[in-house]
């Protein structure tokens, strides 16, 4: 059963690279979607990259939440967590026309709209800090 209103994603990075899906409708953004009975949101994250793109991934930490209304006029909230892809290997669900792991700048160009660049923004910052605390112990 989908709990109405909240869904998770994923920022999902392959190496210098990260996931982007094009819904048929043209619009680029990151894969993300509905939390079901009673998983966590982490859970559902990881659940919908996999069943969106095919890619196994790992969450890695929260990074934010996203806020809009769809094109029903429902309210949508979205909670992002940045993720480590195991492969890039991509398979796109039949909602998807295109997608697959893109150097940074790339996606940056093709990201429909401006909260899913700052959302990207966020993940780079958040990986790149996560890496400096490691490479510190």
């Amino acid at each position: 059963m989908k709990r109405s209103g909240i869904s998770s994603g994923g920022v999902v990075f392959h190496a210098n690279q990260v996931l982007i899906l094009q819904y048929k409708d043209g619009t680029w953004t990151f894969p993300k979607g509905h939390l079901e009975g009673e998983e966590t949101e982490q859970q559902a994250a990881e659940r919908e990259v996999l069943e969106e793109a095919g890619v196994r991934a790992k969450t890695l930490e929260q990074i934010g939440e996203t806020r809009y209304t769809n094109n029903r006029g429902e309210a949508r909230e979205v909670h992002w967590f940045t993720m480590n892809a195991e492969g890039e290997s991509v398979k796109l669900e039949s909602t998807f026309m295109n997608g697959g792991f893109f150097g940074l700048e790339r996606a940056r160009e093709l990201l429909s709209f401006p909260e899913d660049r700052d959302l990207l923004e966020r993940a780079v910052l958040s990986r790149t800090w996560s890496r400096g605390q490691n490479a510190a112990l």
